[in-house]
């Protein structure tokens, strides 16, 4: 509902203030709209209703609220009205969250003012309620609003197509939102692919996104393989939660993928050349960014991994005793600043077993709390997971640590050495740079 008071009944409920006076509340606002407006929630439930809904219907407010739309609407003297693009409507809004405009639809309901029947015209718009930071449809307003017979029908009281304009402007508007869709997530899905087999190490990748419409947005990851047996993970983010973001993120992926194929360029290098890169091809964007090199295995099967990080957040290393810790915590100046100061680099010892946790801020940035709070809420989340697969960890820590969903973007890269861990605390080794 509204700020999180309650819906009307029969009883006169929904008496929450709303702040500044007592006098004003939920229940003055909804009834003083002279549109009349219908609340429901997912099942398709009343939830509330406004006096001008109920006298356009001629029925009191208990006859509506508490029941399903159909059985509300069989209440209605004359029988309920045509209704299945209505209910075409209202689940594709609970389902991507986008406002609906439904074409006018005839209706012969008595006019309240005269009591008489005749040719009557209604369209309807249908609008989610969500809560701040949270995508999820929790709720459906329907606006119901009379159209003028004279715009629908012809000299002989026919609705002609040519009159019912309305219709295919509508039909317009959800064909460009449908393909604007498709070609979003056509974009989104060829840029996150799966990563690549790497022999002796296992490698895994999350991604879910904040705009739960269009399913895009600025994070990415990518999985390199050099030649010389280096595996390059790369981690960024590109402020945004749209279609500009996400080609964005195409743009400077594309660079830094180039970059990081050569075989002498170390995590630092990659983000200065792929910097410098970016600016000479105009590609304006700041972006958190995170480029870490896996060496080939030593004898003993660990992996030597060093990273630098362009203002993205510190990685996280469990190690094959399940413990856990954050390490490095110097950022590095934001990719895109172009600062000649020189990006630190940080190395990483880990042994068989042990595993290491590249993410973006969506995963852990909670409001109102200290990111060094919610860093360690994530410490804390990756030592309760006891499943040691690499694949359990990366969704209990998106399942757990996601803290608002569809608040932001998340991506999320996770490797683990292969190989019988060694046990102790030597499973990682001692972090330089």
């Amino acid at each position: 509902m509204i700020r999180g008071t309650t819906p009307a009944t029969a009883a006169g409920g929904g008496r929450d203030a709303v702040p500044g006076g007592d006098a004003l509340d939920y229940r003055d606002l909804f009834d003083a709209v002279a549109v009349p407006k219908i609340v429901l929630d997912p099942d398709l439930v009343v939830l509330d209703a406004n006096r001008s809904y109920t006298e356009l219907l001629g029925v009191p407010a208990d006859a509506l609220v508490g029941r399903t739309l159909a059985d509300a609407l069989a209440q209605v003297p004359g029988g309920p009205p045509p209704v299945p693009r209505a209910l075409e409507a209202i689940d594709r809004c609970l389902r991507t969250g986008m406002p609906e405009v439904v074409e006018p639809a005839r209706w012969d309901l008595p006019d309240r003012r005269t009591g008489e029947s005749g040719p009557r015209y209604w369209m309807l718009l249908v609008l989610p309620v969500t809560r701040a930071g949270d995508a999820a449809v929790r709720a459906v307003v329907v606006r119901v609003e009379e159209v003028d017979a004279a715009d629908v029908e012809d000299a002989d009281g026919r609705a002609t197509p040519e009159r019912m304009s309305w219709h295919s402007t509508v039909a317009r508007m959800r064909a460009t939102a449908a393909a604007e869709r498709e070609a979003a997530v056509t974009l989104q899905s060829s840029v996150l692919t799966a990563p690549p087999d790497v022999p002796g190490l296992a490698v895994d990748v999350r991604y879910q996104p904040a705009n739960r419409i269009t399913r895009v947005g600025g994070d990415w990851y990518d999985v390199v393989l050099r030649e010389s047996g280096r595996t390059v993970l790369v981690l960024g983010d590109v402020a945004g939660h749209d279609v500009d973001a996400a080609a964005t993120m195409t743009h400077l992926k594309g660079v830094l993928r180039t970059v990081a194929v050569e075989d002498d360029a170390g995590p630092a290098t990659v983000l200065d050349r792929a910097e410098r890169a970016a600016a000479a091809l105009r590609i304006e964007a700041f972006a958190a960014v995170t480029v870490a090199v896996v060496d080939p295995p030593a004898p003993d099967g660990s992996r030597r991994v060093t990273w630098a990080r362009a203002g993205s957040l510190p990685p996280l290393v469990r190690r094959p005793d399940l413990g856990a810790e954050l390490v490095d915590q110097r950022p590095g100046r934001l990719f895109g600043l172009l600062l000649p100061k020189e990006r630190p680099e940080s190395t990483v010892v880990l042994g068989p077993g042990a595993s290491l946790l590249l993410f973006t801020d969506g995963l852990v940035e909670r409001r109102g709390e200290l990111l060094t709070d919610s860093l360690e809420h994530l410490r804390q989340d990756v030592e309760q997971v006891v499943d040691l697969r690499l694949e359990r960890l990366a969704d209990c820590v998106l399942a757990r640590s996601t803290p608002i969903r569809g608040a932001d973007d998340v991506a999320l890269v996770a490797l683990q050495v292969d190989g019988a861990p060694a046990g102790g605390p030597e499973a990682v080794g001692t972090m330089t740079g």
